[in-house]
């Protein structure tokens, strides 16, 4: 698959559990956006990675960390482009 479908891939799937994410918090979650996209969609992150032995743990790292930096970036880029290219640098680092 090349770079920039499995990057389009990975961004809509960040787009859409981040909706979802937000739209959870309203009822109050009790959970941080690595915690809630690693429990509902690790089997959608696994195939948009093409890592189908990335596990909960790995991810929920992996997001953690890229949204530590996404906060602290100066850059215009956006979130789910800088998302999708921390997470696709760093999947096999962990």
């Amino acid at each position: 698959m090349k770079t920039n479908v499995k990057q389009e891939k990975m961004q809509k799937l960040l787009r859409e559990t981040k909706d979802a994410y937000r739209i959870m918090c309203k009822s109050h979650i009790n959970a941080d956006y690595a915690d809630y996209a690693s429990s509902n969609s690790l089997s959608s992150f696994q195939k948009a990675l093409r890592d189908p032995d990335l596990t909960y743990d790995q991810l929920c790292k992996i997001l953690r960390r890229a949204s530590v930096r996404e906060n602290n970036r100066q850059c215009k880029t956006p979130w789910s482009l800088f998302m999708a290219n921390y997470i696709e640098r760093h999947n096999n680092t962990n």
